[in-house]
């Protein structure tokens, strides 16, 4: 799964090939899904529940709280971009829905995937490093995507809610978005789009 959405990013994408872009995506989506209902994962299994949510949020947000204010801190050392309110609040709902797609396949897929091999304590790091692997070459990225992974992998093997952990995910890009310049994040681009990008700054 991880090499399919390599080769879309590294070779569909930079050919232009939208129908093969939106084939290769359908797939990786069906492949997930297949795979739940292969292994009968069930819906609180897979964190798509609402009886937990009060739990998950007492784990969840005071982790997503310290990591929200680093940022912040971090924002105003290195000259944060200019705040736009409006595109805040519109980001966070887009981020609310791509939050929850990355964390299903996060979550509902690699994570449970991992355990089921046996991994268990190991699964959330090894997770989080294929969540990072995806988004080589960008450093701010890798190093975001690989913390963030780790963590909301962790908190999900303790209180699986997958709703929550996407509040948590729009909360941080909008918060990363709004506080970390360009440079730091590369704008979200990756792979062929973010050495573009560098080449072009540079």
């Amino acid at each position: 799964m991880t090499g399919a959405i390599l080769a879309l990013i590294w070779i569909v994408q930079p050919l232009g090939a939208s129908n093969l872009d939106l084939a290769l995506r359908l797939l990786i989506v069906a492949s997930m899904l297949l795979s739940n209902i292969a292994h009968r994962d069930s819906r609180e299994r897979l964190g798509i529940r609402l009886d937990n949510f009060a739990t998950a949020a007492r784990i969840v947000l005071p982790a997503t709280a310290v990591v929200a204010c680093a940022f912040g801190l971090l924002g105003l050392i290195v000259a944060r971009p200019p705040l736009i309110v409006q595109r805040v609040a519109l980001n966070f709902v887009y981020y609310l829905g791509w939050g929850f797609a990355q964390q299903y396949a996060l979550q509902g897929f690699v994570l449970l995937r991992l355990r089921d091999a046996g991994l268990n304590r190991s699964a959330p790091v090894t997770a989080a490093a294929l969540f990072a692997l995806v988004h080589v070459p960008n450093p701010g990225l890798v190093a975001m995507t690989f913390t963030g992974g780790w963590l909301w992998c962790t908190m999900f093997r303790r209180a699986p809610n997958l709703l929550m952990l996407a509040i948590s995910h729009a909360l941080l890009a909008v918060v990363t978005e709004a506080m970390l310049p360009g440079h730091v994040t590369g704008g979200y681009r990756l792979g062929p789009r973010y050495l573009r990008w560098v080449s072009g700054r540079g």
